[in-house]
């Protein structure tokens, strides 16, 4: 294939991405594995803590079909990090997976850094996946944020390329089912610890996540 033709092809996939979602939705709804409130509490010397429901007006903005919302740490003297992860059995204008790119500004966080990192799957080489990496600050205080995004058996952290994937697969599969996988940290001067931490948890995570979400 020529690249031309490549070229070529990559617009129009970008081109379909850019009509209405519900014209991709009329594929089946994709159910989960199990439900997310069952994913371990316990997880390989990571103890986890349900957080308070979001509030019925984010919900409505939100409109997930499954979300987890939850704490972890790994000791009791350890910084907490924050787990939300939130499913969509089919994407369509307006019930969408939002990026926190765009939804962290809005509700008053400025990006201090932004960058890709690449997280080790714990299995063969070719296991591992991107994940964005952003620094993100309100009110003087900063946190470490570590996002992805998992859809119909892909890893992957380009919202770009998720585009591409979503207009593909609504197109050839019929689905459009997708999840978003966040973490975050308080970030704390001197504290040399707490973000290897975290990717470590993404790590350990990356194995059990496929059990929760569809491939």
């Amino acid at each position: 294939m020529s690249d031309k033709v490549r070229f070529g092809c990559l617009i129009a996939l970008l081109l379909v991405t850019t009509v209405d979602l519900r014209g991709l939705s009329h594929g089946h709804p994709v159910s989960a594995p199990a439900e997310l409130a069952t994913f371990p509490e316990q997880l390989d010397g990571w103890s986890g803590r349900n957080l308070p429901e979001i509030d019925d007006s984010v919900k409505k903005v939100l409109r997930a079909d499954d979300y987890l919302l939850r704490d972890y740490r790994s000791d009791a003297g350890s910084a907490p990090v924050g787990l939300f992860i939130v499913y969509y059995r089919s994407q369509r204008s307006g019930d969408a997976l939002h990026s926190p790119k765009n939804c962290l500004p809005g509700a008053g966080w400025q990006t201090i850094s932004s960058d890709v990192i690449r997280i080790s799957g714990q299995g063969s080489p070719d296991s591992g996946f991107d994940a964005n990496h952003y620094v993100i600050q309100k009110d003087g205080a900063q946190q470490d944020v570590l996002y992805w995004y998992q859809s119909r058996g892909r890893i992957f952290a380009s919202e770009y390329l998720g585009k591409i994937y979503l207009a593909w697969d609504g197109i050839t599969k019929g689905r459009t089912d997708g999840a978003l996988i966040r973490l975050t940290a308080v970030r704390t001067s001197g504290d040399t610890k707490t973000f290897p931490a975290m990717v470590a948890l993404a790590e350990k995570m990356s194995l059990i996540l496929p059990r929760f979400l569809p491939s």
